[in-house]
């Protein structure tokens, strides 16, 4: 067939078909029928080639979606975690720079009390013998719980960083650096307490609750409203249906 047709050519144009003559001439010696089929072939062969790409696409934006979502569980997963910490941190370091400072009148205290006090307390037992043979209790004791409550607050600001670092990956840009702020700021008020502390400097321990009242007070609110509404907005996605 395809020798007869190549011939059939050759001939056409041998006595001077042109390119309409031919094409009206291969109708007519082909017939319609044939034409349909190799039109219907192509066809076929297009909507393969399209199905081929509408699947490429599909696995891609699947596997797109697929990651998105897993950052953001990952996120609806980090973010309670790191608010717990920053708030435990908060209220810590909030408590250590106060100006207004309780502390119990361990002076007027007979040694059963002052016995049941202590065993209450966190202090180690060193730092209790201390106050025990102390005569001057309650100025004792405000230096022992001082650096006891330091520890602490250190322990817990460091537990904030640590965590940060590590999980700040699937945090929102502008919530991981409001977190790096307030993280430097909570260690700069520590900081200027216990230096003021040591050195007696009551300005510089003053600067540390400056800090929390004009930096750290407003980022810490800032911060809670940016998870609120992230979170509110993972609520509403997971509960939406998913698309068919």
């Amino acid at each position: 067939m395809g020798d007869q047709i190549l011939q059939f050519l050759g001939e056409v144009t041998a006595y001077g078909g042109g390119a309409s003559v031919i094409a009206y001439l291969m109708f007519r010696y082909l017939g319609k029928s044939w034409i349909e089929n190799k039109f219907a072939e192509r066809i076929e062969d297009f909507k393969h080639q399209q199905a081929i790409e509408i699947q490429r696409l599909r696995v891609e934006i699947d596997s797109t979606l697929s990651g998105v979502l897993k950052i953001q569980d990952k996120e609806f997963e980090t973010l309670p975690q790191a608010w717990s910490r920053l708030d435990e941190a908060y209220s810590h370091v909030t408590a250590l720079v106060s100006p207004l400072q309780q502390y119990p009148n361990l002076d007027r205290m007979t040694p059963p009390q002052i016995e049941e006090f202590l065993a209450q307390s966190e202090l180690l037992e060193t730092q209790k013998d201390e106050i025990r043979e102390s005569e001057t209790k309650v100025k004792t004791y405000q230096e022992v719980i001082f650096w006891h409550r330091l520890h602490k607050v250190r322990k817990i600001c460091f537990d904030l960083q640590s965590y940060v670092i590590r999980f700040g990956i699937f945090f929102p840009p502008e919530l991981k650096e409001s977190f790096d702020k307030i993280v430097e700021a909570l260690r700069l008020a520590v900081s200027d307490k216990e230096i003021g502390h040591e050195a007696k400097d009551y300005k510089l321990q003053n600067e540390g609750w400056t800090k929390i009242k004009d930096e750290i007070q407003p980022l810490f609110k800032e911060i809670e409203e940016k998870i609120h509404a992230r979170l509110q907005s993972h609520g509403r996605n997971q509960a939406a249906p998913a698309p068919r």
